[in-house]
């Protein structure tokens, strides 16, 4: 789960548990105007208006959230080629990722990982990959991408008509470096 996932399902909670402790007990909200009464802070409040109120809103963000559940793009865990009476043959994500891998492997990239989106509408390929000699990789980049496209494309001929989205990102190759201390 993503950190603004867990911000606002945090929040979503908090603001439920209070809806839901003023429905259990309404009185402890004029309780609370009594006591800041007492205090010397004017506020006079209508216990059964602030329910009806926070009852609305309750209600507005619970729809809120289940339009944005039902609306968010689904990922699909494979892309189904045939499928019949003797079974189900599909191309996995890991098949897809690893013949990408395969397909850059004499590009003179290293360190090849891609992010792939799988859903209904499209396909959506990050590849981040290091190289030694970036400036020579990247002025092959277009035609990198062009290719790697074709060859997707011809992959997954007449199985869907989404569109194919590929982005490589080339980083500078650390090999030189150490990226742990060493032990003598």
């Amino acid at each position: 789960m993503k950190k603004w996932q867990k911000v606002v399902l945090s929040f979503s909670s908090i603001v439920y548990l209070v809806g839901i402790a003023l429905l259990i007990w309404p009185d402890s909200l004029e309780r609370a105007s009594d006591k800041l009464n007492d205090v010397g802070f004017k506020w006079a409040i209508d216990s059964q208006m602030i329910i009806t109120d926070y009852g609305f809103v309750l209600l507005t963000l619970t729809v809120l959230i289940f339009l944005a559940v039902v609306m968010q793009p689904t990922q699909k865990k494979d892309i189904l080629l045939l499928e019949g009476k003797q079974g189900r043959l599909a191309l996995s994500n890991d098949g897809i990722n690893h013949f990408i891998r395969t397909e850059l492997s004499g590009e003179g990239l290293t360190n090849v990982r891609v992010k792939m989106k799988n859903t209904r509408r499209q396909k959506q390929f990050k590849i981040l990959a290091d190289a030694t000699y970036q400036q020579h990789v990247i002025a092959k980049l277009p035609e990198m991408t062009e290719k790697l496209t074709q060859q997707i494309s011809t992959l997954l001929a007449g199985v869907d008509q989404a569109p194919i989205k590929v982005n490589i990102q080339i980083n500078k190759s650390s090999s030189g470096q150490r990226k742990t201390s060493r032990v003598i």
